[in-house]
């Protein structure tokens, strides 16, 4: 497959991407890591006129961990998140949930912001970034814009970007120690593969009991928070009964979509399923501590 003749403009600062984004509208297509936008060119997927590439900005490649937060540059790849010991000290559900992308090649090459910004509901970080609770910093020609991660996956590969906004930043306060955490693959194909459900879930000590986070990827069009699934196995002694309350729970607030991997009842089980098998084993893991 050859890639169609295009304008290639590579930029030193996320401005300099905004400017020519501005400069160049629909016929501009904005790439970081290029595992996806390259892939869709190749396919004829997309016949952009200009690449805008985002190669020259070091900075948004930085990884700081902070005593209270954790700011993570958008072109920080799989690979860097996932060799980083202090986020993975700070963060661990995150570094988890990076290192389990895709391939080890497409980890060294994708960033964290494209898989962001392509707005795929079968992403392994969607799910962990929504559950600890991310925001994301962007830049556009009407300045500057943080959006909570829970806020920013509009519908299927829709995301609140603007067309001439660059994402520079995702920024994520550092859990509690108590906090414990689970993030559960599954694909029926091989691990390499999208998942067909990507479940992330914390749990942490609270005045009335456990307060439990739960978020799902590649069910529904976008990764979506478990919220009364959350809120069902929040505050309980995570008893059986309990524990089937939520997962019913979970099973009833999610929209799945059908595709080649699994239908829209067959995704719904599996968010039964799956549910019920991450909180036994939270539970579990805090019995034999």
């Amino acid at each position: 497959m050859i890639l169609r003749p295009f304008e290639y403009v590579s930029c030193r600062s996320p401005e300099e991407a905004v400017s020519a984004l501005a400069e160049h509208g629909d016929d501009a297509v904005l790439v970081a890591g290029g595992t996806v936008v390259v892939a869709m060119m190749k396919h004829d997927l997309l016949r952009p006129g200009v690449v805008v590439g985002l190669d020259r900005v070091d900075a948004m490649r930085a990884i700081d961990v902070g005593a209270n937060r954790v700011r993570v540059g958008a072109l920080a790849t799989h690979r860097a998140i996932t060799a980083s010991a202090e986020l993975a000290d700070a963060l661990p559900l995150l570094s988890e949930a990076c290192g389990r992308v895709a391939s080890p090649v497409i980890r060294a090459m994708g960033t964290l912001g494209g898989n962001i910004c392509y707005g795929e509901s079968a992403s392994d970080p969607g799910p962990a970034l929504l559950v600890l609770d991310a925001t994301l910093h962007l830049v556009g020609a009407g300045g500057e814009r943080r959006v909570r991660a829970r806020d920013f996956y509009r519908g299927f590969y829709e995301t609140d970007r603007a067309a001439d906004e660059v994402l520079t930043t995702i920024e994520v306060p550092r859990p509690g120690p108590d906090v414990r955490w689970t993030y559960c693959k599954w694909t029926p194909r091989a691990q390499e593969d999208k998942p067909l459900i990507g479940l992330a879930a914390t749990i942490a000590a609270g005045t009335d009991g456990p307060l439990v986070t739960m978020a799902v990827g590649g069910i529904d069009p976008t990764p979506v928070v478990l919220a009364s699934a959350s809120a069902a196995a929040s505050g309980s002694d995570l008893s059986e009964a309990a524990i089937d309350a939520a997962a019913d729970a979970a099973a009833d607030e999610v929209d799945p979509i059908t595709d080649l991997q699994g239908s829209a009842e067959y995704r719904r089980d599996m968010v039964r399923v799956w549910v019920r098998r991450v909180l036994l084993g939270l539970r579990d893991e805090e019995l034999a501590a």
